[in-house]
């Protein structure tokens, strides 16, 4: 099953623990994006970082549906952090920090290894090793991670997206603003992108 939503509320919890950012302060966020930016589609993929169901999204689903309807131009697929956790943050806020030619590859990376750092005896210290590898120096990692806006807005988005669209598991794909799950079938895929192709042509 999905992520709980005692997951996230727990989380959340944690998160209020942090230090706000100031009001005057903003942060770019830098989001992935996979496909043509004027394709008629857009997916929004809500995952995070730590989720052991978005690793196996990310090796399974997500693959064939980047094939089958981003790389035809059909869509283009967004992916939005939805931290479930302290850990999942620190992991996005590399992301968002790293250099932008290497920002793909560390999110990629934080999935397909993600049994080795979200388990390490010192998860920090794992984090900034693969954030290394991305480009990134000591001193980077830690002006990333003390980063006070930018943790503020990654939490204000996920609020957004729990609070406004109904996301509350990951991974959730929002398909021109219809909720499905993410590791639903390829048929059941299919036919909600086939019904936004649809709602376009109205």
């Amino acid at each position: 099953m999905f992520a709980s939503l005692r997951r996230y509320a727990l989380a959340a919890v944690m998160m209020l623990l942090a230090p706000a950012a100031n009001a005057a302060e903003t942060a770019t966020l830098h989001d992935l994006v996979i496909g043509k930016p004027d394709a008629p589609v857009t997916i929004n993929e809500y995952s995070s970082y730590t989720c052991p169901h978005c690793a196996a999204f990310h090796t399974e689903n997500r693959p064939w549906l980047i094939k089958t309807f981003v790389d035809t131009g059909r869509a283009k697929l967004v992916f939005v952090d939805y931290p479930l956790d302290g850990l999942a943050m620190a992991a996005a806020m590399l992301v968002h920090s790293a250099p932008e030619d290497t920002r793909q590859v560390l999110s990629d990376t934080l999935f397909s290894e993600q049994h080795s750092w979200a388990t390490a005896q010192n998860p920090r210290q794992a984090l900034g090793t693969l954030a290394g590898l991305a480009g990134m120096n000591p001193g980077q990692v830690d002006a990333a991670l003390a980063d006070k806006a930018l943790f503020q807005a990654l939490l204000d988005r996920r609020a957004y997206a729990f609070e406004k669209l109904g996301v509350d598991s990951t991974p959730t794909l929002i398909i021109n603003g219809q909720k499905i799950m993410a590791n639903a079938s390829e048929a059941d895929l299919t036919k909600a992108i086939e019904t936004a192709e649809a709602g376009l042509k109205k």
